[in-house]
């Protein structure tokens, strides 16, 4: 018995010796003999080598396009099919075997990407991935406008790298999409919030291939990705992320610092603190129920809930002054009232749900809303004056605010409309949350988990 495997194995080594001696003509008749005794491992591995080469790479190709194709293999057999069909473009068959190994494969493609993109988002909190994307996007509106200042080299290699990011950025969307599509129950909303998602990430795709195109229209394209990210934002973050980004804006108005995509930072605080107010009531509910059976989240009593919401109040109020006049002294206070709502917010440090992971994010931000003030300080002189300079210009904007109302309504209408839905999509994923631990409070404990 030894001796016969033996015997075999040096056959086998034999020939696979044989096979690398072997010119094209005993190749091909090698890997012929192989297909017709249905050995598609060996048929593939011995006419492979042969797909570029003058005398068999066409008729190679056809067999090796059919056994991929069989084997499901789509991308493999596209490659062969589309080299069979080169070598003979005319040849009727070879359009057929091309038409039939490519047909769908774009959509193949496709959904293996978003597969791959769920995949790999599992675990991860959409609204983090959104807030991540839109500093990204900011980032990339900036670097848009500049990268072809730089030398012809410099530039393509730029233009690539941001072209890439660019497309990052439009996979962000797909778990986006994902979770309003598993929440939202009227089909009909689901249906314009989905569209609108669409758009979005229509033009993310669209900027990236203008990136890599360095294609002037880049920066206008980026401009409104960066506006379609930012918008999501504010009307998905909850309400500890959209106060840290509301101190950052309110801060930025104080200094009077540019305005970030045609967006003055005295309306980007107002549009945050809007948004706290309008989920803080469910928020603040949800988070009771959790602290309620988790020992590790700090109470939050209805006492403090009632001042936030009186502060927050005031602070909306104070904002709509300053987007009017603009008063140091306004902006000050508005600063002081954020802070007095942070420190009435309950501070999570279980790292589970109560703050939606936010307050460690909260931190980031301050950390960055303070090396921000540090740099802007030298600045704050000169954009004093810059700030005059606009109060004088205001009589002459006006009547461009006055014709830009009607469609800001129809924006403002929109927003309502998605901000309603996405509430509703948050407060069933909070009661599903409710019922889980509800379910887990019932359940008896396991053996190694009890007291005795």
């Amino acid at each position: 018995m030894r001796l016969l495997v033996c015997c075999l194995l040096s056959s086998a080594i034999l020939s696979a010796e044989a096979e690398e001696q072997m010119g094209e003509v005993e190749q091909w008749n090698a890997g012929v003999g192989y297909y017709e005794n249905g050995d598609v491992t060996n048929a593939l591995r011995v006419l492979r080598p042969l797909l570029l080469t003058k005398t068999y790479g066409a008729r190679a190709a056809e067999v090796v396009a059919k056994l991929e194709h069989e084997r499901g293999n789509r991308e493999e057999a596209a490659v062969a099919a589309q080299i069979a069909l080169r070598a003979n473009p005319e040849d009727a068959k070879a359009n057929r075997n091309f038409t039939r190994a490519t047909d769908g494969l774009l959509a193949e493609r496709e959904n293996k990407h978003i597969d791959d993109v769920l995949k790999a988002a599992q675990g991860k909190d959409p609204g983090e991935m959104l807030k991540s994307a839109t500093y990204d996007a900011r980032s990339l509106l900036a670097d848009s406008g500049t990268y072809r200042t730089n030398a012809p080299t410099r530039a393509v290699a730029m233009s690539d790298a941001l072209s890439a990011r660019a497309t990052r950025l439009a996979d962000v969307w797909i778990p986006v999409r994902e979770v309003i599509a598993n929440s939202v129950t009227n089909q009909e909303q689901a249906a314009t919030i989905l569209q609108q998602i669409g758009e979005a990430q229509g033009k993310t795709k669209k900027a990236a291939g203008e990136l890599s195109d360095m294609d002037g229209e880049a920066y206008a394209t980026m401009c409104d990705v960066e506006n379609s990210f930012t918008r999501f934002f504010k009307l998905t973050a909850m309400p500890p992320a959209a106060l840290a980004e509301d101190q950052i804006a309110q801060t930025n108005a104080w200094l009077g610092t540019d305005t970030i995509n045609n967006r003055p930072w005295q309306t980007e605080a107002l549009d945050y603190t809007r948004a706290f107010r309008q989920k803080f009531p469910a928020w603040a509910r949800a988070y009771e129920a959790q602290a309620q059976s988790d020992t590790n989240k700090p109470p939050f009593t209805a006492e403090d809930q009632a001042k936030v919401s009186a502060l927050s109040t005031e602070l909306e109020k104070v904002q709509m002054e300053c987007v009017e006049k603009g008063l140091s002294e306004l902006q000050e206070k508005a600063l002081d009232l954020i802070r007095q709502i942070q420190e009435l917010l309950p501070k999570d440090n279980s790292g589970q749900q109560g703050q939606q992971g936010q307050s460690g994010q909260n931190q980031q931000n301050q950390d960055q809303d303070k090396n921000q003030n540090q740099d802007q300080q030298q600045q704050q002189q000169d954009q004093q004056d810059q700030s005059e300079e606009r109060q004088q210009e205001q009589p002459e904007q006006q009547e461009e605010k006055d014709s830009e109302g009607q469609q800001d309504k129809q924006d403002d209408s929109q927003d309502q409309e998605l901000e309603a839905v996405l509430k509703k999509a948050q407060e069933r994923n909070d009661e599903h949350e409710a019922n889980k631990k509800a379910r887990m409070r019932k359940m008896p404990l396991s053996p190694n988990e009890r007291d005795w």
